[in-house]
């Protein structure tokens, strides 16, 4: 392959061609530059070894049919084959995302945990609309992903590998997020790319790696056979509670060590049933995505912001702020169905479980100990006071927080203040 070089123009299938600017950055399947298309700066993937002509006509089948949703830099425009290969083109990513692997080597950290919640909803919400479309990522590691540490929205890159569900790219992966049986040579589908999701989450939520322990440490060289042998053959999670052959080593695994116990525990109850050697075995069970969602939503619900440190903690058995340590009132909530969301200071409501929130509580500018809730959406709420009176709440008023108080936030999601005792 013919390295490219700034000025040379690269022509597109589509009509037209890219202009080469400079090298952005490289890897083992090719070299991405920076390019101009119509005055518009784009990114272009130029392989290294130009892959068979099956790669090419799916890359050619996946533009035509776009994105599965918004949060892939999917690609969208083929080159033909000159220069002794050819590529594809996509937008840039923003400056503001990094790469996953940043936030792993703590090069970069979220600014908050409903950032990091955000991100890991973002993720499962993307491959939740790549199954749907009809396809398998195959190839899903930490370098798929660049995330905005401020709001945790997530973009996912590398989609050339992405195939309908049961053919091949040729693309093996990387065996640390691969799941045990195509380590063992079987084909990947949406069910080992379910593997490789938890993998990932679990590795943004702990930065460590589920199955890297005591085992992992104490081999000498990772060969190919150990490879093997630790992800796919004899597999042990880091917390299996049946096998504590595997256990995080102190003063190597501090990251998981130390984070572990500050997740609720329906998250790490979720991880140990999902690594479980019943589950490895039989990847037809693995959760799928949309229930990833709803148990990180779940999730969510429990995050307030403590009134005395301004930090986020997690309320869960008790109510005593992580950070502090002093005593949360969570007595003050608002009931949507079966949600109980605690309202602090500053708490954000995500009435549809999405990533954007629909409202927040404010304190009362004349009364501290006073609640307010403002109405973040788009929509107006209806309220109904317990005297049966009704009001109209406009996006970006306010209303009170009373005991009481019934709210229609639309059509499907209906709210009451309710009052319930500490954890």
């Amino acid at each position: 392959m013919t390295e490219l070089k700034k000025g040379d123009k690269i022509n597109l299938t589509s009509g037209g061609y890219v202009t080469i600017d400079k090298e952005l950055g490289r890897g083992g399947q090719g070299i991405v530059y920076l390019v101009d298309l119509n005055d518009e700066k784009k990114a272009l993937k130029w392989y290294l070894n130009a892959p068979n002509d099956k790669f090419y006509k799916n890359l050619e089948h996946n533009i035509m049919s776009g994105a599965p949703s918004a949060a892939f830099l999917w690609p969208e425009y083929l080159t033909k084959k000159e220069k002794g290969s050819y590529g594809y083109v996509m937008k840039l990513r923003p400056h503001n995302y990094f790469e996953f692997g940043n936030f792993l080597l703590a090069k970069k950290s979220f600014c908050s945990y409903t950032a990091m919640l955000a991100a890991a909803m973002k993720i499962c919400n993307g491959f939740m609309m790549l199954h749907r479309c009809g396809y398998s990522y195959q190839d899903l590691n930490d370098g798929n992903f660049f995330i905005d540490p401020d709001t945790g929205d997530v973009l996912i890159c590398d989609n050339d590998n992405v195939m309908p569900q049961g053919e091949k790219s040729g693309i093996m992966g990387k065996a640390r997020y691969m799941a045990p049986e195509i380590v063992a040579g079987g084909v990947p589908d949406k069910y080992s790319d379910r593997f490789s999701l938890s993998v990932i989450l679990f590795m943004l939520f702990y930065a460590n790696h589920p199955f890297e322990g005591a085992k992992v440490v104490a081999c000498p060289c990772m060969t190919e056979t150990f490879e093997k042998k630790f992800y796919g053959t004899e597999t042990v999670f880091i917390y299996d509670p049946a096998d504590k052959s595997n256990l995080p080593v102190r003063g190597i695994h501090q990251n998981v060590i130390r984070r572990w116990p500050t997740f609720p525990s329906k998250l790490r109850e979720t991880f140990i049933q999902e690594f479980s050697q019943e589950k490895l075995k039989h990847p037809d069970t693995r959760m799928i995505e949309s229930l990833w969602e709803k148990l990180l939503a779940g999730i969510r619900d429990t995050l307030v912001c403590c009134p005395y440190c301004d930090e986020e903690t997690f309320i869960e058995e008790s109510s005593k702020c992580m950070d502090c340590g002093k005593e949360i009132d969570t007595t003050q909530r608002l009931k949507i169905g079966p949600r109980s969301i605690m309202l602090t200071k500053g708490t954000k409501v995500y009435i549809d479980n999405d990533n954007i929130p629909d409202a927040e509580i404010v304190v009362h500018p004349n009364d501290a100990s006073k609640f307010l809730l403002r109405n973040l959406s788009q929509n107006n709420w209806t309220v109904e006071t317990p005297s049966g009176k009704i009001k109209v709440v406009e996006p970006n008023d306010i209303m009170p927080v009373n005991l009481g108080i019934k709210i229609t936030f639309s059509n499907t999601h209906k709210g009451e203040f309710i009052q319930e005792t500490n954890n």
